[in-house]
């Protein structure tokens, strides 16, 4: 059952008060003042939702007694009850009291009912609006809180990876040299038994120098220690140069590389051109290890007004839907793609690419593999 409004009607005559609780006590909870003095009292104690009164009370009008409810308790809708055609304490009331509505005596109850069920209302209404707005506050201060708790969090996690990679550089940059001398004595002998366990031991430095180099050019990008230089870069040159870099690695899975260049002699842009090498060399160099033997990879240009495309199409297993939902997160829920640190090198494509105003786009094929787009402005 909904809980009945509380009305407040104030009036000096008696008879008047009398008439209106009793047409009215059975819908509403009905409380009642002879004077704005009472008046007050009861809704300092009392929870009123409307205010009625009479304009004329001695002392105290009813239109001053409204103003000094506006001011102290806003929210309740304000109706004034007059027997006279006082236009001046109509438009006080309504500049000065912001009186809901007003109405002339002899009042009948069909007509005040409509009334006071508008004004409550519209009451209810603007109390909804309140506690929602005072809701959304609320969930604001909270979001605003959790994101900086997120931005704090961030802040902690490339803070470690600045730590990371400086902790492991040193012994990194001996276990490389070391590396490179145990070739330099292996080269003279001829065992396949050392050999293998070189190339493991080779691929495993390989691995963590390469993953510590992306860690520290995430930091660098994520702290904007990272100049971003502006060249004119001849893109379909540079892709050319990025296959014949990693030619072994093609070799090796005998991919075939197909070239859709634009028809343009020099397809340029404005960036950085080793961040841009970067991105293709990365971007190709993924597509290589998840390709099948004997796979195909298409390097696509497309140039138009206003922007550049580069197309990475391969022919691989495509990428998980996890993976997809969360692909530039620099650590990914997925063991075949973080165990080649992919995660990582998407993260910081993505992050070199937005530093051109650019976008990246990656999506499964239709049929199989996957396409990376880059796009930028020209």
């Amino acid at each position: 059952m909904n809980k009945k409004f509380n009305l407040l009607y104030v009036d000096d005559e008696v008879s008047n008060l009398n008439v209106f609780k009793n047409a009215f006590r059975r819908k509403y909870n009905i409380f009642t003042a002879e004077n704005a003095l009472e008046g007050m009292e009861i809704l300092e104690r009392e929870n009123i939702d409307l205010v009625i009164t009479d304009q004329r009370m001695p002392e105290v009008s009813g239109v001053e007694f409204l103003k000094k409810v506006m001011t102290r308790y806003p929210q309740p809708n304000r109706i004034l009850i007059t027997a006279y055609t006082d236009f001046d304490a109509l438009k006080d009331a309504v500049n000065h009291a912001r009186i809901f509505q007003f109405i002339q005596k002899p009042w009948h109850e069909n007509d005040i009912q409509e009334i006071i069920d508008n004004a409550l209302d519209i009451y209810q209404l603007k109390k909804k609006n309140i506690e929602l707005t005072e809701k959304l506050k609320d969930n604001n201060t909270e979001l605003i809180r959790l994101n900086n708790e997120l931005l704090e969090l961030d802040k902690l996690k490339f803070q470690f990876l600045h730590i990371i990679n400086h902790e492991i550089r040193t012994p990194l940059n001996g276990l490389t040299g070391v590396t490179y001398l145990f070739k330099s004595e292996l080269e003279k002998e001829d065992n396949n038994k050392y050999q293998m366990l070189f190339h493991m031991l080779e691929s495993a430095t390989n691995r963590l120098e390469h993953f510590l180099l992306l860690a520290e050019r995430i930091t660098m990008f994520k702290a904007k220690n990272f100049k971003v230089n502006q060249d004119i870069i001849q893109i379909n040159k540079l892709t050319h140069e990025v296959v014949e870099v990693l030619k072994g690695k093609i070799f090796e899975k005998n991919i075939n590389i197909e070239f859709e260049l634009s028809d343009e002699e020099a397809v340029n842009c404005l960036a950085d051109r080793q961040l841009i090498e970067i991105c293709l060399i990365e971007v190709i160099d993924n597509a290589i290890k998840y390709s099948e033997r004997n796979g195909k990879i298409i390097i696509r240009t497309i140039l138009n007004d206003n922007s550049l495309i580069i197309d990475i199409i391969d022919e691989g297993p495509g990428f998980p839907d996890i993976v997809l939902k969360n692909i530039f997160k620099p650590f990914i829920t997925s063991n075949s793609y973080t165990e080649q640190g992919m995660g990582l090198d998407l993260a910081l494509i993505k992050l070199i690419i937005e530093a051109h105003d650019g976008i990246i786009n990656i999506n499964n094929n239709e049929t199989r593999g996957s396409t990376v787009q880059m796009i930028f402005g020209r």
